[in-house]
């Protein structure tokens, strides 16, 4: 577990959750009633592009596939802010999880792979739809929270059913929820010499030594766990792969084709989005560098 997190104990009563959140008990249990949550969500449809090709994507009969993004607005986004910051972020996640991790990102995620010869990486089908709010409630009272208190946050972090898209806690929920099966991969992972992270709904194992033969014991794991694969993006190979948006060579990460297309043609973005590109540009090289540092350095003693 990372140790990083302030611990708090799990929270009992309204009364509790309602100062964890700064809120008036009596304003807490009237805005968790459905009809007002759903009046604090926006709904956005986006076609679903390939990681590597920035090509829209289809199913099997052709048809475009859409990710619906609801965004959060007025008082649930300040709610759902605060329940991340108070709580989540205070619950110890695993440390394979990066993935909307606070200090985490992918580019570190890509990174625990350098070295690595032999790489499977998968995605979880609709994941975040996937998680019910059953799902988010059962995680909850499995960490001692009371029932009323499991309840109101499976409410306020919960939309249609399922985790929305585009909330500030969202990924975090994700990551609690998927720890019993995370760390049933982690446990055959560690017992095989394998080396597992997740990114959200990215997974990815990596070894020195060719481990395909294992792969159908990783998948009936998380089919055991109620998770499909997209099968699209499931790949086993020998050798250089993208890993969460990064292409994680033997012993350096490289920028994706789409993001470079994006460097080349800089002048016709915003000075915001500018810089933000160069920051990520620098963020690889830097990764690349403290990576051969440290080779350097353990080659010398």
């Amino acid at each position: 577990m990372s140790s990083s997190a302030e611990i708090i104990p799990p929270i009992k009563t309204l009364k509790h959750l309602a100062y964890i959140l700064k809120i008036r008990l009596q304003e807490l249990i009237a805005f968790a009633k459905e009809d007002n949550i759903r009046r604090n969500y926006l709904e956005h449809v986006f076609p679903k592009l390939d990681k590597q090709t920035g090509q829209p994507l289809c199913d099997k009969f052709g048809r475009p596939r859409v990710r619906v993004i609801n965004p959060s607005i007025n008082r649930l986004k300040v709610i759902q802010g605060r329940i991340l910051t108070n709580i989540l972020n205070k619950i110890p996640v695993p440390e394979y999880a990066y993935g909307g991790v606070k200090n985490k990102d992918n580019v570190m995620n890509s990174k625990v792979h350098l070295g690595h010869k032999y790489k499977f990486v998968t995605d979880l089908r609709n994941f975040f739809p996937s998680v019910t709010n059953k799902m988010v409630y059962d995680m909850f009272v499995s960490r001692g929270y009371s029932a009323d208190v499991s309840r109101c946050l499976a409410r306020l972090t919960t939309h249609k059913g399922h985790v929305p898209q585009g909330v500030s806690c969202s990924s975090m929920i994700t990551n609690l929820v998927f720890e019993k099966t995370g760390n049933m991969l982690c446990k055959f992972a560690k017992e095989n010499n394998i080396t597992f992270t997740s990114f959200v709904d990215d997974l990815t194992f990596s070894s020195t030594k060719d481990f395909k033969y294992l792969i159908p014991q990783i998948i009936d794991i998380l089919y055991a766990g109620g998770y499909i694969l997209s099968h699209n993006k499931t790949a086993y190979k020998a050798g250089n792969l993208p890993i969460t948006g990064v292409f994680c060579e033997q012993h350096k990460l490289l920028p994706l084709k789409p993001f470079l297309e994006k460097i080349e043609n800089i002048g016709h973005y915003s000075e915001a989005q500018a810089q933000g590109l160069l920051m990520y540009q620098k963020k690889i090289e830097e990764a690349n560098k403290r990576k051969r540092m440290r080779k350097t350095k353990y080659t010398e003693i």
